[in-house]
C-alpha cells in the first residue's frame, strides 16, 4: 500500500470536517453548522479550514502508521515540513492554532452516521487534548479514542491520498477531491444537481451560474495534480428544467497528444467537449502543443463556449498568424464581439421571419374570417327567401323597428339606397336568428329546411 494513503471513513467524506470560509473562521467563535440530514458540526473555537484539514490527515497518517495509537509525540517541524509548510514562526503557531481547533470541535450524527448497513447516532470530539512538553518542545496530542475507532474502519472507508491532498492548494478543489473519491465507489458516471452540491461542499454560491464555474476550476485543478482524472459537463435537469446538473465522469489516464514530435508531452482529457474544441481548429494546428495548452488552459477557467467562440474568431480572422492571434483572441475575448453580432443577425433575421408568419397568419385569418361572412350572408339570404309572404312581413316589421328613426325615413320614402339598406339590415336579424336557432338545436342552416320554413 502507498505509504501516503490514509484511511478516511465515508461519513467524512460526504459530510465536511473543516470548512471553506478562511475570513469567517478567523474572525468568529463560537460556531455552528448543521447539515439538513442530521450531520451537527460545534467548533467552540474557530472553525477548522483546509490548512487544519491538511495538518489532521497528517496526524491521522501517523496514528495509521503506529496501528492507529491514540498518542502521538511529534515535533512541529516535522509536522510543518511533511505538510509541504515554511518552517517560520508563524506556521508554528498557525499548527499550535490548529490544534486548539481540533479540540474544541464536536460532532454528532443524529441518527445520519452509516456503517454500510445501517444509521446511527454518534456524538464524538477529534482531539482530546494537546500540549508542547516544556524540556524537548515535542507536541504531544491525543486523538478522540471513539474518533480513532471510527476512522479505523467503524463503517466503510477510502483511502486518500495525503501528498495529492495538500498539493492541491485550493480549498474548493480539495474538498471536491475528497467528495469525489467518495462518490465514485463502483461506478463512473456520478451526476448531482448543483444547488446540492454547494451545500454539500458548502459553498456560499447559490445559483448555478456562480457555481458551475468553480467547480469547472476545481476539476481542472484536480485533473492537474492528481492522479484521477475526471469529466465534467452539465446538463438541464429534466424534472426542474431551470436548475443544473452536474456530471462527473471518471476517466482512464489521458493520452499524449503526440509521441516522438514533441520535447515534452502533454495530456488531453478525453471528454466530449475537448473532442469537439479540437474539431473546431484547423488541422494543421491540432498537433500542436502550445495550441492545446491554451485550449486546456482557457477551457478549464472559462468553460467550452468561451473557448469555442475565440478559436472560431482566430479561424475567421488570423488563420496566418494563428498562435499569436488565438493567444491574444482568449485573452481578450475577442470572440465575443464576433458572437454577439452573429447573434443579434440572427435575432434580426428571426423577427423578420416572425413578422413575415405573422402578416400571413392575419392574411389566412382575414381570408377565414370573410369566407364565413360570406358564408353567413348566403344563409342568411338563403333563410329570408325560404320564409312564407307573412313571416317575411313580421321579419321586415322587426327590422324596421329597430331601425334608427333617420334610416326609417328613407325606407318608407323609398329613398336613395333604401333597398340596399333594408336587405341589409334584415341580413343581419335573419343571422342573429339563424345563430339562436342554432345554439338550441331546433334548426340546422341548410338549403333544405329553410325551403321546409314557413
Amino acid at each position: 500500500m502507498d505509504k501516503d494513503l490514509v484511511k478516511q471513513n465515508i461519513n467524512f467524506l460526504e459530510f465536511p470536517l473543516w470548512f471553506q470560509d478562511e475570513r469567517s473562521a478567523e474572525t468568529t467563535r463560537g460556531q455552528t453548522w448543521e447539515d439538513r440530514e442530521g450531520y451537527i458540526y460545534r467548533a467552540g473555537y474557530k472553525m477548522p479550514v483546509k490548512t487544519d484539514g491538511i495538518f489532521l490527515l497528517y496526524l491521522l497518517l501517523q496514528s495509521q502508521r503506529n496501528n492507529y495509537a491514540p498518542d502521538l509525540v511529534l515535533t512541529r517541524y516535522q509536522v510543518l515540513k511533511n505538510c509541504g509548510l515554511i518552517l517560520s514562526q508563524v506556521w508554528y503557531d498557525r499548527l499550535e492554532d490548529s490544534l486548539e481547533r481540533w479540540k474544541m470541535v464536536g460532532i454528532r450524527f443524529d441518527g445520519t452516521f452509516y456503517d454500510g448497513k445501517t444509521y446511527s447516532a454518534m456524538n464524538f470530539g477529534i482531539i482530546d487534548s494537546w500540549k508542547i512538553d516544556e524540556k524537548t518542545k515535542n507536541l504531544k496530542i491525543r486523538f478522540s479514542q471513539e474518533f480513532l475507532t471510527m476512522m479505523l474502519g467503524k463503517g466503510f472507508f477510502k483511502y486518500i491520498n495525503f501528498s495529492e491532498f495538500k498539493q492541491l492548494h485550493s480549498p474548493l478543489a480539495t474538498r471536491l477531491y475528497e467528495i469525489l473519491c467518495k462518490s465514485f465507489h463502483a461506478r463512473d458516471l456520478w451526476e448531482i444537481e448543483a444547488g446540492k452540491m454547494a451545500a454539500k461542499i458548502p459553498m456560499k454560491e447559490l445559483y448555478s451560474a456562480h457555481i458551475v464555474p468553480k467547480i469547472r476550476a476545481a476539476i481542472v485543478r484536480i485533473n492537474k495534480n492528481t492522479a484521477t482524472k475526471f469529466e465534467f459537463m452539465t446538463r438541464p435537469s429534466e424534472i426542474e428544467p431551470k436548475k443544473t446538473i452536474l456530471c462527473f465522469r471518471k476517466l482512464a489516464e489521458a493520452a499524449p497528444l503526440s509521441k516522438g514530435k514533441t520535447k515534452r508531452s502533454i495530456d488531453i482529457p478525453q471528454t466530449s467537449e475537448m473532442k469537439a474544441l479540437i474539431e473546431l481548429l484547423p488541422e494543421n494546428r491540432r498537433n500542436q502543443q502550445t495550441i492545446m495548452e491554451m485550449v486546456i488552459g482557457f477551457h478549464g477557467v472559462h468553460g467550452a463556449a468561451y473557448v469555442e467562440r475565440n478559436i472560431r474568431y482566430t479561424n475567421k480572422y488570423a488563420p496566418e498568424n494563428y498562435r499569436v492571434y488565438f493567444l491574444k483572441a482568449l485573452k481578450g475575448d475577442y470572440g465575443l464581439a464576433m458572437q454577439e453580432d452573429e447573434d443579434a443577425k440572427r435575432h434580426v433575421k428571426a423577427l423578420e421571419n416572425q413578422k413575415v408568419d405573422e402578416a400571413t397568419t392575419r392574411y389566412a385569418e382575414e381570408l377565414h374570417r370573410r369566407k364565413n361572412k360570406q358564408e353567413a350572408q348566403r344563409q342568411a339570404r338563403a333563410y329570408i327567401d325560404a320564409l312564407a309572404p307573412e313571416a317575411k312581413a313580421d321579419l321586415e316589421r322587426e327590422v324596421i323597428a329597430e331601425m334608427d328613426e333617420k334610416i326609417q325615413d328613407i325606407i318608407r320614402t323609398n329613398g336613395m339606397g333604401a333597398k340596399t339598406l333594408m336587405n341589409l339590415a334584415m341580413e343581419r336579424v335573419a343571422t342573429r336568428r339563424l345563430a339562436k336557432t342554432i345554439a338550441t338545436n331546433k334548426f340546422q342552416p341548410n338549403l333544405p329546411a329553410m325551403e321546409a320554413v314557413g
